[in-house]
């Protein structure tokens, strides 16, 4: 007879948090790149907005929650029921009718690492296609609850609220959130906000305009010893033109044995 896997939700949060993820710190990327797709997807879509994600710490919250908010699609009830409660489903790929190469995530994935620093996970969303606010509450356990919003969001979008796990309130606190909204976020083609600032610039800095060759490697030299903490030995452009892709390399120093 057949039948389908059961999966524990703790054992996969485990199994994520030990062996395919380096840190918890990546529940933030993961909320960004989910951001970003959101917005990318409404564009796609020829639903016009601004393409913002704002982050709220605890400190702002009040309540010992973080938020993140955007302005992308936002999901309707049956999407959120599709979505959210399976593991590794990709909206982007399977309904949103684009190719994976405009996005950056694989949404289920992306959302199940939260738990890695949260014993609950709330979903507001909104579609840009119509339809009242949805509230989608995920929990370790594997339960998960959907309802008609408390609150109805003013515009199409979505925000996550985390709500953390006793050991983890240090990855949530507006010092680290910082950190890594700005690392992550340095190069998203979107205005990241937090408490109130701007955390990114926007600026690609190797496809910036500089007055000489000399003073874009200076500059991209102050990147590197910003982002990673170390002086370059070299900077290398890259290219790669079959995939529309531009970056830099930065070699490390040279240690002396």
């Amino acid at each position: 007879m057949e039948r389908a896997f059961q999966v524990d939700l703790r054992g996969v949060v485990d199994l994520l948090g030990h062996h395919l993820y380096a840190s918890p710190r990546v529940y933030l990327r993961e909320l960004l790149q989910n951001a970003v797709d959101a917005i990318t997807a409404r564009q796609l879509a020829g639903l016009a907005a601004g393409a913002a994600v704002l982050i709220e710490p605890p400190e702002v919250t009040g309540d010992g929650t973080l938020r993140v908010s955007d302005t992308g699609i936002g999901l309707t009830e049956p999407e959120v029921h599709e979505l959210l409660a399976t593991i590794g489903r990709s909206s982007k790929r399977d309904d949103l009718g684009f190719s994976r190469h405009e996005f950056l995530g694989q949404f289920g994935i992306g959302l199940l690492s939260c738990f890695l620093v949260a014993d609950e996970v709330q979903v507001l969303t909104r579609s840009a296609r119509g339809g009242a606010s949805v509230q989608w509450t995920g929990y370790s356990n594997g339960r998960y609850l959907v309802e008609p919003a408390q609150r109805e969001r003013s515009e199409p979008g979505t925000t996550v609220m985390l709500k953390p796990r006793a050991d983890m309130e240090h990855w949530l606190a507006a010092n680290t959130v910082t950190e890594l909204a700005t690392n992550f976020g340095a190069l998203l083609p979107v205005d990241i906000s937090l408490a109130g600032r701007r955390a990114n610039s926007g600026v690609v800095p190797w496809l910036a305009g500089y007055p000489s060759p000399v003073e874009r490697r200076a500059a991209l030299v102050g990147y590197a010893e910003r982002l990673f903490g170390f002086t370059p030995f070299d900077v290398i452009d890259l290219e790669v033109s079959a995939a529309g892709l531009t970056g830099v390399a930065f070699v490390p120093p040279i240690l002396e044995i």
